[in-house]
């Protein structure tokens, strides 16, 4: 018995140990705005020197439709495009440790549960706006990360903040431009 109690005790530190900690945020959290918001939207906003909206409509349609994603609503009126992706969000390291962790309790008897990252989807908002005074079309998108634990349960919602996920949109939305301007 007493071997028992030091297997149960050291399979419970194992657990603590491997399984990080989560929290769920609250709707507080969801909806504060923090300091770095200047510099989210700049990183999210291109101006095109065109005010034809529609060309850069059409292009940023066309773009995410190549980068993968499929158009869940588009409203022409508001300038407005969602669309999303759903991929696999699994990583080796956290899998191999699931793996050793779920062995280990089996040699004690005790069932240990997979609250690792499973499915990922993405979702993207596009808004273009034009400023006619300018002669310019505003493009400005905005990503969401939403990753769930292999029960289905949502494990994470994050912006995506990786400056370089969004001058490859850009980049690829200003050759579309070009093309569609071009009528190529």
């Amino acid at each position: 018995m007493k071997k028992y109690i030091i297997n149960v005790f050291l399979m419970c530190a194992a657990m603590i140990f491997l399984s990080g900690c989560t929290s769920t945020p609250t709707a507080k959290d969801m909806v504060s705005i923090e300091e770095s918001t200047l510099q989210e939207r700049q990183m999210q906003t291109r101006s095109f020197d065109t005010a034809n909206e529609s060309v850069i409509f059409s292009s940023s349609v066309a773009t995410l439709q190549d980068l993968g994603f499929n158009i869940d609503e588009i409203d022409r009126n508001f300038g407005l495009i969602t669309c999303s992706k759903t991929r696999d969000a699994r990583e080796v390291g956290a899998q191999v440790g699931n793996f050793f962790l779920g062995l280990a309790g089996a040699l004690v008897g005790i069932h240990v549960g997979d609250n690792t990252d499973n499915m990922q989807t993405i979702l993207v908002t596009v808004v273009t706006t034009p400023k006619e005074i300018q002669d310019k079309t505003n493009v400005r998108i905005n990503i969401k990360r939403i990753i769930r634990n292999k029960q289905g349960y949502i494990k994470t919602i994050e912006t995506v903040s990786e400056p370089s996920i969004y001058d490859e949109f850009f980049g690829r939305l200003s050759k579309a431009v070009f093309l569609e301007a071009s009528n190529i």
